[in-house]
């Protein structure tokens, strides 16, 4: 994996300038002491060694500008021009501090053919220098032979390579750390994003909930005054203030809700900031639906008899918004139809809901109203909530004539 180039400010430029620079200058430190060190033994008392020895030295320095001029492209060609500088470093003492340098450079990318082809090169290279310098410049034999000088160029060269490998393997070490932190933080904003994406869509399921709930209610009323020619004025007062009511509670709920999506920090809250209904508001919300006149008839199993209250909050709240879903959808599908709910347990370890309604004509108190708007996504938000609360759905499809809904929810702890 390669990271972007960093992108050229003048503060990286200089950056990248003053790393450069100091790496050239030392090379020419390194280059003008091993010329002091090769010709500081030499006298000019001979005037016959002189042009030879000046040959020789504006070799020398010729191959040293060379090196100088090559040595900042050692970054984009490697391999040729690590090669040339330590070909130049051959006839040259002021080109051997660049040659150094950048094998050590080229050590540092530990590719293995490279660093064995570029040492046995430079090996070759000092050898070849010395024999230059001793038998050229100085004119005599201090009794050093070809294998010593191997040896010495040998360990040499290793210390140039293992320093390379060296700092190759702090910068792949600070590379893969950094990518490391990068993939974490990149993680770690997905994270953030899914959790902002799993609340907004939990706000949505609620919203979906509590306002198809209110809505239902006012185009049910609604559609009763528009149609209903034999209400007394009481009567219509009465619809006339639980349309109104209802369309208040609708408008508070929803400002909360958009006020809570328009709010990043409110997402991470864990729960609406008003408090949630639970299983003991059911009677409640049945006598809210009978008010509208949608039949309710609740059957509690033995088991649940004053056990409502009781049901941890996760699992009352499911349950209060599964049976407001129900009752919503009954009220859309099959108006004026009596609505069968049956609530059990299994030994405390589940609770169970079955809801029923006809699926008959409509009566004709109704019926000129229509059928209410549907977002055809009643069904699909229930079986979503129950499966994020770890229970089954199932709609029984051997009914006949029938709606039949049941649903198990764990019953928590």
């Amino acid at each position: 994996m390669t990271t972007a180039p960093e992108p050229a400010t003048p503060r990286t430029r200089l950056r990248r300038f003053l790393s450069e620079a100091w790496r050239v200058g030392l090379g020419l430190v390194f280059g003008f002491t091993f010329f002091a060190f090769a010709y500081m033994d030499y006298s000019f008392d001979e005037a016959s060694d002189v042009d030879a020895v000046g040959a020789v030295i504006a070799l020398d320095m010729l191959c040293g500008f060379i090196a100088l001029a090559l040595y900042p492209f050692r970054h984009r060609f490697p391999v040729p021009v690590t090669v040339g500088l330590v070909l130049l470093s051959t006839p040259s003492t002021l080109a051997a501090g660049f040659a150094m340098l950048a094998v050590v450079s080229l050590a540092a990318r530990r590719r293995v053919l490279e660093i064995i082809g570029i040492s046995v090169l430079l090996v070759i290279a000092g050898i070849a220098g010395e024999h230059l310098v001793g038998t050229v410049v100085l004119r005599e034999d201090d009794g050093t032979t070809w294998w010593q000088l191997g040896i010495v160029a040998v360990v040499m060269v290793g210390l140039l390579v293992l320093t390379g490998m060296y700092i190759g393997g702090r910068r792949q070490l600070t590379e893969s750390l950094r990518q490391q932190v990068n993939s974490a933080e990149r993680e770690r904003q997905a994270q953030i994003h899914a959790a902002k994406a799993d609340e907004r869509t939990r706000i949505a399921r609620e919203m979906h909930d509590v306002l198809a709930h209110r809505l239902s209610l006012v185009a049910l009323h609604s559609g009763a005054l528009e149609y209903r020619s034999d209400l007394t004025p009481e009567e219509t007062r009465q619809t006339a203030g639980v349309i109104r009511e209802n369309s208040h509670l609708a408008l508070g709920e929803l400002r909360e809700v958009l006020g809570m999506l328009r709010d990043p920090n409110t997402l991470f809250d864990g729960e609406l900031a008003k408090p949630q209904p639970t299983a003991g508001q059911l009677q409640e919300l049945l006598e809210e639906s009978r008010a509208v006149g949608t039949a309710v008839h609740l059957d509690l199993a033995p088991e649940m008899q004053g056990r409502l209250d009781a049901l941890p909050e996760a699992t009352g709240r499911h349950l209060y918004r599964i049976v407001q879903e129900v009752l919503t959808n009954a009220r859309r599908h099959a108006p004026g139809q009596e609505v069968r709910l049956e609530i059990g347990g299994n030994g405390g370890d589940r609770l169970f809901l079955r809801a029923s309604n006809s699926l008959d004509e409509v009566p004709p108190l109704v019926s000129g109203a229509g059928p209410l708007p549907s977002s055809g996504l009643g069904l699909a938000g229930l079986a979503e909530r129950v499966r994020l609360a770890g229970g089954e759905l199932q709609v029984d499809p051997e009914a006949k004539g029938e709606f039949v809904l049941k649903v198990w929810l764990p019953w928590g702890r």
